[in-house]
């Protein structure tokens, strides 16, 4: 398919065969890039679905579009990969979740651990999500990436534990939210060559990054006793958040998925 730009509307805004775009996806389309009738752009929901579809009306605050092909996923990795940050000072998150999301991150978890200096906040959780609305355009997937609400270190160790004892014997479905479970930390191990090659083939992962001042002893004791792996990320000490993208890189390469 040609390169196009990529637009986003919500699911209610597709019927079978029409889309409308309104507000600012609007506006970027005539103001902006000045579309006219007849051409042509993709519009995804941030769900999995885009739709390659001709503009057939602008108006003063909807444009119109006929929908031509429907496509589902399109840019979405295989592995479904959610990064656990420890949310950095600053706007410094604002830039994980953008590059993040680029390079192939379906979800989010903001993590607050004993170290942390982020306090949560009202309208963080939607600045992040529209931050990630962007990136998806940007980088042509279609669906925009789960932003969850801060998570406790302990909590989240629980609701990822690797062992057995962990869940109820009364548990129905699948028995773990997570097929792989990482956590960055200098002197662990590299799982990914046994992970990429593990059949069948991991789906769903989990990777956690610490804070500016790492984790607490009780906190990597506490990843110990939840079975959670402890991952490698070479030689060099990185910043909080460069930790983060350069740990999905990682990751999602040795799947197969930037390359």
């Amino acid at each position: 398919m040609p390169r196009r730009e990529f637009f986003y509307a919500p699911p209610e805004n597709f019927t079978a065969d029409t889309i409308t775009l309104a507000g600012d996806e609007h506006a970027h389309l005539v103001r902006v890039l000045h579309h006219k009738a007849g051409d042509r752009v993709t519009v995804v929901d941030g769900v999995g679905v885009a739709a390659e579809s001709e503009i057939s009306k602008i108006g003063k605050t909807v444009v119109h579009l006929r929908i031509i092909k429907k496509m589902r996923r399109l840019g979405e990795p295989f592995v479904h990969l959610t990064l656990a940050q420890a949310v950095p000072k600053g706007n410094r998150f604002d830039w994980v979740i953008e590059k993040a999301t680029e390079i192939g991150v379906s979800a989010f978890i903001p993590l607050l651990c004993e170290r942390s200096e982020f306090t949560p906040g009202a309208g963080k959780n939607e600045r992040w999500r529209r931050l990630a609305l962007a990136a998806m355009k940007q980088s042509c997937r279609s669906v925009c990436p789960a932003i969850s609400e801060p998570v406790m270190f302990g909590a989240l160790c629980r609701r990822a534990s690797t062992l057995p004892e962990a869940f109820s014997a009364g548990h129905s479905g699948r028995l773990r939210e997570f097929d792989f479970v990482l956590l960055a930390h200098e002197g662990g191990s590299d799982p990914l060559p046994q992970l990429a090659t593990r059949t069948p083939q991991p789906r769903i992962g989990l990777v956690i990054i610490g804070p500016e001042g790492g984790f607490s002893e009780s906190e990597l004791q506490i990843a110990r006793e939840a079975g959670i792996i402890f991952f490698g990320m070479g030689p060099r000490r990185l910043r909080a958040e460069t930790a983060g993208l350069a740990a999905a890189t990682k990751i999602l390469s040795a799947f197969g998925e930037l390359s």
